[in-house]
């Protein structure tokens, strides 16, 4: 039994674009500092991008492929807490963290930890859905990855 079908998923990756891309534009209209404006105006630009990559995918996926049952209750506890714990999760989370990026560097590490709790969602995902989507899900992955080193190169 499968803990979420790859539609599910792939469900859950277009509300984390979308509230990514709300993040990265409230983060930009607040910030004094034109540098970190115009990279999360940039990286709003990209969850744009990335929503529409899962928004394709969604239309040709099947079913999650089944987990052991001795798994299944660990892989469940798991993505819930990871669900509940994420930055991702919910277009007023999203605001509220931006609300409190008020300087450089709470800024960045809010969007660092955004990307992180992100990449370890797509890591999940890409194990969920068919192999012709395990491609464009790896190289979401990779873009989430270059995400995360721009932020770190600006600490």
């Amino acid at each position: 039994m499968a803990v979420f079908t790859a539609a599910e998923a792939l469900e859950m990756a277009l509300e984390i674009e979308k509230n990514g891309e709300v993040f990265y534009k409230a983060a930009a209209a607040k910030s004094d500092d034109s540098e970190i404006k115009a990279l999360f105006e940039d990286l709003a630009a990209q969850e744009q991008i990335h929503y529409r990559v899962f928004q394709k995918m969604l239309g040709g996926v099947g079913s999650a492929p089944a987990l052991p049952a001795g798994e299944y209750d660990q892989y469940q506890a798991y993505m819930q807490a990871a669900l509940d714990n994420a930055l991702f999760s919910g277009e007023d989370k999203a605001l509220a963290l931006a609300a409190r990026a008020t300087d450089r560097e709470t800024a960045l590490h809010a969007a660092l930890g955004f990307e992180k709790d992100t990449m370890l969602f797509f890591y999940d995902l890409r194990e969920m859905v068919g192999e012709a989507d395990k491609g464009a899900i790896s190289r979401v992955i990779g873009e989430e990855r270059q995400h995360v080193r721009r932020l770190a190169a600006l600490l």
